[in-house]
């Protein structure tokens, strides 16, 4: 007993370790977007010697917040749809029918996983096809990234449904798309959440690829929006912060909304493999 209690402690006292690397960081941007120039500019945990909201109404003013806003919007939900989308239904697929040919595509998508993307040669690739500094060459991206993760966590929550429940519903006159979409995607609402809520996550902060892939800067997502920001306002920490700040809650609310999916998610994705 007394193991166990000491087991007990000394993951509470990591959990929280770690936790405090997470909230530590937010806190601090969050102190410092409320702050004066001369304030921010310290960096510091103490609290501001007065609110000033003002931060914020320059960053919506300035920082061309809504229309960067708007390019994460069609980016991200584009990119999330067709991922998740394409993916689940490939998985499914791969898993109702085990052949020998659907095995060696499952790898094919799984090695997809592991290799690395090769910014030169994918930069020349979309300039051959007419797709740099595009919307539709951004999201194409996106989606041959993350096919591989989205086929990985649904493909293990398809395989552990009966195969007599596909059965039944055949029989009662639903087609494979039918069966598809009102049958097997309501049992495994967890884990389509908890891939939609990742893709939303990683596509949205992501800055390397709109970096490289993305030229013009009226189609800037709402994270280079903060990179430009930041070199126009350099000096001044508190707008960077407070623009870190609204960029970011997006994110978080997504992120809280599919929180009770994304446990269950993960562990019913790793069901079987």
């Amino acid at each position: 007993m007394k193991k166990q209690k000491r087991r007990r402690i000394l993951l509470a006292a990591v959990m929280w370790v770690l936790s405090l690397l997470v909230i530590l960081p937010m806190v601090l941007v969050i102190l410092n977007s409320l702050k004066t120039p001369a304030e921010a500019d310290i960096m510091s945990m103490e609290l501001p010697s007065s609110l000033r909201w003002e931060n914020f109404k320059v960053v919506l003013t300035e920082g061309r917040v809504f229309s960067s806003f708007l390019n994460s919007a069609i980016i991200t939900v584009c990119g999330v749809l067709l991922s998740a989308g394409l993916g689940t239904m490939a998985a499914f697929a791969l898993a109702r029918n085990r052949s020998r040919l659907n095995k060696i595509v499952h790898k094919y998508f799984m090695a997809g996983l592991v290799l690395p993307v090769q910014l030169i040669s994918l930069i020349e690739v979309l300039k051959g096809l007419h797709l740099y500094n595009k919307y539709a060459g951004l999201i194409l991206v996106y989606v041959a990234i993350f096919l591989p993760m989205t086929v990985m966590l649904s493909y293990g929550a398809f395989q552990s449904l009966p195969k007599e429940m596909d059965e039944a519903a055949v029989v009662d006159g639903c087609t494979p798309m039918r069966l598809f979409i009102q049958v097997i995607l309501p049992l495994t609402k967890p884990v389509i959440t908890t891939i939609a809520v990742t893709l939303f996550m990683f596509i949205w902060n992501d800055f390397q690829f709109p970096l490289y892939l993305i030229t013009d800067s009226n189609k800037w997502t709402l994270v280079m929006g903060v990179y430009g920001f930041m070199g126009k306002f350099s000096s001044q920490w508190n707008l960077v912060c407070a623009h870190i700040l609204v960029s970011s809650v997006p994110v978080i609310v997504v992120y809280l909304s599919g929180q009770k999916y994304i446990v269950d998610g993960m562990v019913a994705g790793a069901v079987k493999g």
